[in-house]
């Protein structure tokens, strides 16, 4: 079985998308031909094997809202000629290059997210993602909220619901990590609060600042940006130079020590953008509740209210500081959310899990017979209405 899996970029590279690919391909590697494909950061293609998964970096000749040009796409998609072809969406720059390609392979689509602000944008890929849907075989979303989604509501019928899988062992605590860990806390101190993620305007850092000003701990900031230097500026405004810090991109390798050196995770999201949220697993994985916003996606889904940790109003800054005072004055109550937190991401959200899951999808719907596009199908039941009125109205050819 060949498979071509299509995303933005790939690891190195961070973010949520990255990382559930990265995930899922180093699992589904050993059990199909496997080739990834999504946009280099420079205008050249490079090719790379990385933890055994083969990455083809496509050339990118800049980026228009958040999305990479890269004009060698369709025809690296074609010269594949794999069984199936797994796309990542929201990704206008794939979804091109699977339908200019035009191949026979099996589709499916794994839908991430709406595309929420860029407006116009929305209007003109409105029509190409339809065609692209209707295409796919299958839809993958990881959440029931994802059903709701406007885009996806003519296709249910083809949603599978797979959730995301973390590497849960990454994140156990064992001596390394502890000796880091203990590093982090002599460092910035005991009572640690952390954030992790790109500094992009539905993140929502700017009520976590403001809530800092009702908190006695420290806020540890991980990531980078385009909105970093106007939080930054917050932060002097308000006077919390010392007890806000911005630490940038953390190596991947030391990523897990900060887990283990707070005392909780915020995500504070403001946007439906923010429809799962990776670093929840990833924090939950090490025994931390986490509190995050109540927003209609897979957001409060995946964070379960007085199980793993505490659900917030969003852009509610008093709320943020209410559930930040009460899990760091309650030794208990945080112990008690966090221990329910790890089990939960062990049992349900482990990177195993989503393979398997997904690898039983691929055998399902190569094994099933083709269904032909959604314009054709309907362009049969036309002929066979026709014929049938022909049939009844002229009792001749009978």
């Amino acid at each position: 079985m060949k498979v071509l899996h299509i995303g933005k970029f790939y690891f190195p590279v961070p973010g949520g998308m990255e990382t559930v690919l990265q995930h899922l391909c180093e699992e589904l590697s050993a059990h199909v031909d496997l080739h990834v494909l999504v946009a280099n950061l420079r205008p050249w293609t490079v090719t790379e094997r990385i933890n055994g998964v083969r990455v083809t970096r496509a050339a990118r000749w800049g980026q228009i809202a958040s999305t990479p040009l890269c004009p060698s796409l369709p025809h690296l998609v074609a010269e594949h000629r794999a069984d199936i072809i797994h796309v990542h969406e929201p990704n206008p720059t794939a979804t091109l290059a699977v339908l200019a390609a035009n191949s026979r392979a099996r589709v499916l689509v794994s839908f991430h997210s709406e595309i929420v602000r860029q407006r116009v944008l929305r209007q003109i890929y409105r029509p190409l993602l339809a065609r692209l849907l209707r295409r796919a075989d299958r839809i993958i979303v990881a959440t029931p909220r994802h059903l709701d989604f406007p885009t996806l509501r003519p296709y249910r019928e083809k949603c599978v619901i797979i959730p995301f899988g973390i590497d849960v062992t990454r994140f156990q605590r064992n001596e390394a990590v502890q000796r880091r860990a203990a590093a982090i806390r002599a460092e910035f101190g005991p009572r640690l609060i952390l954030f992790v993620g790109r500094l992009v305007y539905y993140k929502g850092v700017e009520y976590l600042i403001e809530a800092m000003s009702c908190v006695s701990g420290r806020l540890l900031i991980v990531g980078r940006g385009p909105r970093e230097r106007a939080w930054r500026r917050r932060v002097r405004a308000l006077g919390l130079e010392g007890r806000v810090v911005f630490l940038g991109e953390v190596a991947h390798e030391h990523l897990p020590a900060y887990y283990h050196a707070c005392e909780l995770l915020v995500l504070p999201s403001t946007h439906e953008s923010e429809t799962f949220g990776i670093v929840q697993l990833e924090a939950m994985a090490a025994g931390k509740p986490v509190i995050s916003t109540a927003l209609p996606t897979g957001l409060a889904w995946v964070n379960r209210h007085g199980v793993t940790g505490l659900l917030v109003p969003p852009a509610n800054a008093d709320a943020l500081a209410d559930a930040m005072n009460r899990l760091l004055e309650d030794d208990a109550l945080r112990q008690r959310l966090g221990e329910a937190a790890r089990r939960y991401v062990g049992e349900h959200f482990t990177r195993q899990r989503m393979a398997r899951a997904v690898l039983a999808l691929y055998e399902e719907v190569l094994s099933s017979a083709p269904q032909p596009p959604l314009h054709a199908r309907r362009e049969e039941r036309l002929r066979a209405r026709t014929f049938t009125t022909a049939s009844a109205g002229d009792p001749s050819d009978e």
